[in-house]
């Protein structure tokens, strides 16, 4: 029975050995810690008698446009500049609830919270900016400030490649003994 797969377990052998190597001449990258720096923030808009309900959901749908903001072209190199910020900057900006957004800047070494704190200026003199051209009053609240340093180790890299250097060793096989011989059997 051994013998009838023995030219296929050779094959996902190989194949997990090759995975094996590449990572570990890949592993400097995926090693390397980074550092994701995070601005909560609520958007809100000052109330002035009006239907509170809907003062709120114009608050949750500016959150949208403010993530559109981070896609413009000099977002980016407007915020590091201002805010001083390395050139491995990443930005990403989401909605966790309903008015609440989580502003990640992403980079390979840490930054000062006072540079974290520019970052947030920077989002509120858009805001304000905004709120000049539109007549509107929105405004950023219950600010926080979050570092974390993120790390990956290598055994979890290593097992990783190795499970899915199987796996798609599997599926080579698959397609292979059910399309390929199939398909020599038909001629």
């Amino acid at each position: 029975m051994l013998k009838k797969y023995k030219k296929s377990l050779a094959f996902l052998f190989l194949l997990a050995v090759i995975g094996q190597l590449i990572f570990s001449l890949a592993a400097w990258r995926y090693t390397v810690p980074f550092y994701e720096n995070r601005i909560f923030a609520t958007v809100g808009i000052q109330f002035e008698g009006s239907d509170l309900h809907k003062l709120n959901e114009g608050a949750h749908y500016f959150g949208q446009t403010m993530i559109g903001w981070t896609k413009f072209p000099h977002f980016k190199s407007e915020l590091m500049e201002n805010a001083q910020l390395p050139e491995s900057l990443e930005i990403n900006m989401h909605i966790q609830e309903r008015q609440n957004i989580i502003f990640t800047l992403t980079t390979d070494t840490p930054i000062t919270f006072e540079q974290l704190k520019a970052a947030k200026t920077f989002l509120q003199d858009k805001l304000d900016d905004y709120n000049d051209k539109t007549h509107t009053k929105f405004v950023l609240t219950n600010v926080d400030y979050n570092q974390t340093e993120v790390k990956r180790s290598y055994p979890f890299g290593a097992l990783t490649v190795f499970i899915l250097s199987v796996v798609l060793g599997m599926a080579i096989l698959f397609v292979r003994k059910e399309f390929f011989n199939q398909a020599s059997m038909k001629l």
